[in-house]
């Protein structure tokens, strides 16, 4: 937070517990006032910590959310997100991304991952982010490749010391199987939008002889 003293950070996390935990220990340890965000506050205590974040001379720097900080808030006027833990869903990154990610937004992006090695963290960052690339792109076929593999990622993350040393191969499939996946709806999508133009162009002929048969 020093290194960023006069910008916006976004920190989310999947519990309400964890926010509260870590708003205490920046308060305690560091002395910085950092905003909470739950599904256990009331919604005007939830509109006044979103607007005191939102305050770009009087509010705080941090604002910490639970999961529910990544449904229906916008906060496009910061652009440093903290992914305190990584949730077990592509789809589910994605919308804490796109908090950050709206019109408006002027600014790149930062994204903070913070992960202790050889932990079911830091194998399910080397999934998202060198398996199907969640960090930098939207990536629709992503959660299905997961679910696909997702008993042998399971226990890549039940056992992350055995996995620090033996999942290379598996991101290499899980990032072969992505961009297979992309490709092959990239040609559906040229596809159907093919047949989309056919068929308007067969309307076209088909009212055009009509207006010639009256």
């Amino acid at each position: 937070f020093k290194q960023h003293r006069n910008e916006k950070v976004l920190v989310i996390c999947a519990y309400a517990t964890t926010a509260i935990y870590l708003a205490k220990a920046l308060r305690e340890q560091y002395g910085k006032q950092a905003a909470v965000f739950h599904e256990n506050m009331n919604i005007i205590d939830r509109d006044r910590s979103a607007a005191f974040f939102a305050d770009m001379e009087d509010g705080t720097q941090v604002l910490i959310c639970s999961e529910i900080g990544s449904e229906g808030r916008n906060f496009q006027f910061a652009h440093h997100l903290v992914l305190f833990d990584l949730p077990y869903n592509t789809d589910l990154l994605e919308q804490r991304i796109g908090r950050l990610v709206r019109i408006g937004q002027m600014e790149t992006i930062h994204l903070h991952t913070p992960y202790f090695g050889d932990s079911a963290q830091s194998i399910l960052y080397q999934c998202y982010n060198d398996g199907v690339n969640s960090f930098k792109h939207t990536c629709p076929v992503g959660q299905a490749v997961i679910q696909k593999h997702e008993t042998e990622l399971k226990s890549y993350l039940l056992n992350p010391d055995f996995a620090s040393a033996s999942i290379e191969p598996f991101i290499d499939m899980v990032k072969t199987e992505q961009m297979q996946r992309g490709m092959h709806n990239q040609v559906q999508g040229m596809i159907l939008l093919r047949q989309a133009k056919a068929l308007r162009l067969f309307d076209d002929i088909g009212n055009s002889q009509c207006d010639i048969a009256k």
